[in-house]
């Protein structure tokens, strides 16, 4: 138990977009804040203890700053850095567990712009939000970030360790980052230290110094207390509690300092001292958050998907020969582009679309009075701004998506009949066959798309509007029979004909598909009910929730096209005016897909809405995607994070001892509870008594600037199938078919384009590929993810029409030329290779 020697003071603002005010008027005060850190030191610029010295809690405002300023300022602002009299951080924003590997990808690469400003960045900070994914700790130590500061809030969640405290949390890869677990960033304005409110601080930081020294786990001799509050604006105030301190404790000197220099100090403690060493996902307690705004969730992942399928079109399309590309004459949402982007102008949208996905990953979500005036004009605006960050970049995603499906496609110039017919692009490096929907006459159709080339086209005939079939609790195909029981409210038994083996627990109480509302129990007396919501948390176990179904009020339709049936029913429950089901199978493919349309009033009282997947899967365990990486639920996990519910990706899995088990996929909703139902449990150890896999579409269980409540109509997709032997891989690979399924476009007319477009990587099933359009017209940029526990040797070929020249990029091991003008490279375990491509 070491004496405290010394007390650093960290000046920095809490990085809100939005909560105290509306996202549009607080971003820009945020950027417009570093020009007044910049003359804040230099007015408090005489060296000494209380000199004034800021951290940028996240790298924004600064890039912001950066791109925009006077070269005089941003020259200034480089020195300070320079002088350590001001950190810049990595983190773009304080972010959610909705964020994706390729959202990460996109924060990181702009901290290439601080450094040609000549701005370090050495260390990530991270406030409020009680988890992050694993898989940012390889994209940190990818940007050359070694360590993370997370200022977590002790509402409505645990750490993983005391705080404050430092340990070391290792990657996917082996990668290990430098954690310190700070005190809550809030304590500046709790204990008065922002205003400058000596006494009142003195008070607090001497208790907070008795508290360190009395921690045997505690080997540091340096406290470090936080300046800051929710998007305080720069002031010299806190300057006033380091003069006062060290006027009347001069035996713990306090002196102002910023996050580098803080983590400077205490890491040679870390490293003699044996941190500990921890490794797996960093659940968010708050990520219930992801279900209180369920349909606008569902679009920003829409919208990430467009995105991405149009980086793929635009970068196959810039690789072939020029074609011609035929434009629309009227500006339509079904039409093509009446303009072509060149390539500054695309480069500036996808640049645009990240953006505004990223301001939706954030983790403000609504206003601080969202809860206490949920009616109120602030709290309606304040949504409206947030939400319009998922419709910005569904809208900007799905116009660059449309416009490189067409020029993918292209215009063969050979005339001949217009026929129409369905083109489906493949936007991934393995060759696949699955389900599309096909919009035709506004109306949508399946179309199973067989064959259809890695990174290539297929085209298929106008699918048959499906014909309906008699009423009936069971429908069968090739691979699968199906029973749907109205008491269980979904389908009680889907059997593998092949095999026999039944996937639906038969001891269930409610079937698949079935829609379940959670409601705290009747005549409940928790706290949370009783006196304030804020109570739902682990220090007031509970509360008791009851589940009722929502049953089934007819007899079940069916329809059958192609290759494939279907079942639908519709139900109604408590706060469910209506509930429309249906499960597709097919006759050539393994994949069960699943709808649930929910429309429903708005509630204010507690309340959840679940779609239940009860999985018949003896000794089970549970593998979940979250980004860039696949974690064991309960078991790769940091000690005391979230094990009652989980946000992921897009995919997990629930299988045997023996990797047996069902694959599953979720289109719009990411939040998941496995093996039960668990709200209100908040439990240190995950139990999974049964293979049950609970996809938890909407919930109004917070106290602040979360919504309380929602309403309306909203569809929730999702996809599975069974497999064998499944690992991570397989969890990852699925994840990419669901974010980047296989895209449809109806087309009239000759085109240009079909089979594969000529790139090709080997081997597919190790790695997952990303294609971007580049810097110029002849520019693409190729990056290879390693999906296994080792070292992937992969081979890049170009075999398409024209010269393509491909060159290893700097991130990774270049493996040669294998002299027929392709690209070997080995991509390190769970990392990633860049290459380019150049048409010549």
């Amino acid at each position: 138990m070491p004496r405290i020697t010394e007390i650093l003071l960290l000046g920095h603002t809490h990085h809100d977009v939005g909560y105290t005010g509306s996202p549009r008027v607080v971003d820009r005060r945020h950027r417009r804040a570093v020009g007044e850190v910049l003359d804040l030191c230099d007015r408090h610029a005489e060296p000494g203890p209380e000199q004034f010295r800021w951290t940028f809690e996240v790298a924004r405002p600064v890039l912001e700053f950066v791109r925009t300023a006077p070269r005089r300022d941003v020259e200034r602002l480089a020195e300070l850095v320079r002088a350590g009299r001001i950190s810049v951080t990595g983190g773009y924003l304080n972010m959610t567990q909705l964020i994706g590997e390729h959202e990460l990808d996109a924060s990181y690469e702009q901290l290439d712009d601080l450094a040609r400003a000549g701005i370090r960045v050495r260390t990530e900070q991270h406030g409020d939000v009680n988890g992050i994914a694993w898989g940012a700790v390889t994209a940190m130590r990818r940007a050359g970030i070694d360590r993370l500061v997370m200022a977590l809030n002790p509402d409505h969640g645990r750490p993983p360790f005391t705080q404050p405290t430092g340990f070391w949390w290792e990657g996917p890869d082996g990668e290990a980052v430098f954690v310190w677990l700070s005190t809550h960033y809030g304590i500046g304005e709790q204990w008065g230290i922002v205003d400058g409110e000596v006494k009142t601080a003195e008070q607090h930081i001497a208790r907070f110094v008795c508290e360190l020294e009395s921690r045997a786990d505690y080997p540091y001799g340096v406290a470090l207390v936080h300046a800051a509050n929710d998007n305080r604006w720069p002031t010299a105030r806190f300057l006033d509690v380091v003069r006062h301190w060290n006027a009347t404790h001069p035996e713990t000197p306090m002196r102002t300092a910023t996050v580098d220099e803080a983590l400077d100090r205490v890491l040679p403690t870390a490293e003699r001292t044996a941190a500990p060493t921890v490794r797996g996902e960093w659940s968010d307690w708050w990520s219930h958050g992801h279900g209180s705004t369920a349909r606008d969730v569902a679009l920003y992942r829409s919208a990430r998907t467009f995105a991405l399928t149009g980086r793929v079109a635009h970068a196959l399309a810039r690789l072939r020969e020029p074609v011609p590309v035929p434009t629309a004459e009227v500006i339509g949402y079904r039409r093509g582009p009446v303009q072509l982007r060149d390539a500054a102008e695309l480069s500036a949208d996808l640049a645009m679309v990240d953006e505004q996905l990223l301001l939706f990953d954030e983790h403000t979500w609504g206003s601080w009075e969202s809860y206490s005036s949920a009616g109120s004009d602030f709290t309606h605006s304040h949504w409206n701004a947030k939400a319009g960050f998922a419709c910005a970049a569904h809208d900007w995603g799905r116009d660059v998506a449309v416009e490189g499906m067409v020029r993918l496609l292209g215009d063969s110039g050979g005339g001949g009949p217009d026929t129409t017919r369905v083109a489906v692009l493949n936007p991934t490096a393995r060759p696949r066959t699955e389900p599309v929907s096909v919009e035709v006459d506004l109306r949508r159709r399946v179309l199973l798309a067989r064959d259809v080339p890695a990174f290539g086209v297929a085209w298929f005939d106008l699918p048959p509007s499906p014909r309906p079939g008699p009423p009936a609790r069971t429908i069968a195909t090739a691979r699968y029979e199906l029973t749907v029981d109205p008491r269980r409210g979904g389908v009680a038994s889907l059997v593998e004909r092949a095999t026999g083996r039944e996937l639906v627990d038969g001891d269930a109480e409610h079937g698949l598909g079935a829609v379940v509302v959670e409601q705290v129990a009747p005549g409940s007396d928790h706290p949370m009910v009783t006196r304030d919501p804020k109570h739902f948390r682990p220090e007031d176990p509970g509360p008791e929730f009851v589940l009722a179904l929502a049953r089934q009020e007819a007899e079940p339709t069916t329809e059958y096209g192609p290759g494939h049936a279907a079942i639908t029913w519709r139900a109604s429950g408590p706060h469910l005016d209506e509930v429309r089901t249906t499960v597709r199978l097919y006759d050539d493919v393994d994949l069960v897909d699943v709808e649930v349309r929910v429309t429903k009033p708005e509630v204010f009282a507690p309340e959840s809405v679940f779609v239940a997947f009860p999985f018949d899967v003896p000794g089970r365990h549970f593998w979940l995607e979250t980004a860039g990486a696949v974690f064991r639920a309960g078991d790769e996990q940091l000690p005391d994070t979230c094990m009652d519910w989980y946000s992921i990706q897009h995919a997990a899995a629930v299988v045997d001892g023996a990797g047996d088990g069902v694959l599953w996929g979720s289109f719009d909703a990411p939040l998941v509870q496995v093996g039960d139902v668990h709200t209100g449990r908040w439990a240190r150890e995950l139990r999974t008594p049964t293979g049950h896999l609970n996809s938890w579409i909407m919930n109004n269980l917070h106290f602040t600037n979360f919504r309380a409540a929602q309403g309306g109509t909203a569809t929730f997709r999702y996809r599975f199938a069974p497999g064998r032997g499944l690992d991570r891989a397989d969890v990852r690979h699925l994840g990419r078919a669901v974010l980047q399924p296989l895209a449809p476009r109806v087309m009239t007319g000759p085109t240009a384009m079909r089979g594969s477009a000529g790139l090709e990587v080997e081997p597919a099933e190790d790695v997952l590929v990303d294609l971007a359009p580049g810097a110029d017209e002849a520019e693409v940029r190729i990056r290879l993810r390693a999906v296994r526990d080792s070292d992937v040797p992969a081979t890049v070929r170009w075999t398409g029409p024209g010269s393509v020249e491909l060159e290893a990029g700097p991130a990774g091991r270049p493996g040669g030329d294998d002299g027929r003008g392709a690209v070997r490279v080995v991509v390190p375990r769970h990392g990633v290779v860049d290459l380019l491509a150049r048409r010549s």
